[in-house]
């Protein structure tokens, strides 16, 4: 049985629903909200980081959440982007996500063909390996053979 005193609403402008915690608290929960308006519930992933200068001094350092990094937003997003779904990530127009498939679509044709080319290279090195075993074991049955014919 869940009590009120252990859910929390969840409302906004990206929908509504119910975050429940266990008995011993759970972990603990963080409202992102991606660039395209959607409402995520995640864990903080806190990072340490560190910057410096040309000669090594340490310039800044503190701890930073990895989640907004990914492009996740703290606050639901006033101007929401387009989802692309060729680079999993955002785009302002549709024009730049048709440019982002003709730049998909041309990647994966180059790398389809590289991997045709590298795969026939493979498949006929062992075929010709195939076929170099067959003709020395086929040496080998001549030889036997003449030995036979000479024996008898």
């Amino acid at each position: 049985m869940v009590t009120d005193n252990r859910q929390t609403q969840v409302s906004g402008d990206a929908g509504e629903g119910t975050q429940i915690t266990g008995y011993i608290g759970g972990q603990p929960k963080q409202r992102y909200w991606t660039p395209d308006g959607r409402l995520i519930l995640a864990m903080p992933d806190i990072h340490g980081y560190g910057y410096t200068d040309k000669n090594g001094q340490i310039v800044e350092k503190g701890q930073k959440d990895a989640n907004l990094d990914r492009g996740w937003l703290l606050q639901p997003p006033t101007n929401p982007k387009l989802s692309c779904p060729h680079c999993d990530l955002w785009h302002d127009t549709k024009e730049e996500i048709f440019q982002c498939q003709k730049k998909k679509k041309a990647f994966d044709a180059r790398w389809q063909r590289r991997a045709k080319k590298d795969n026939s290279v493979a498949e006929n090195a062992q075929v010709n390996s195939r076929i170099d075993k067959l003709e020395n074991d086929l040496f080998d049955i001549k030889e036997l053979l003449q030995k036979l014919v000479k024996a008898e």
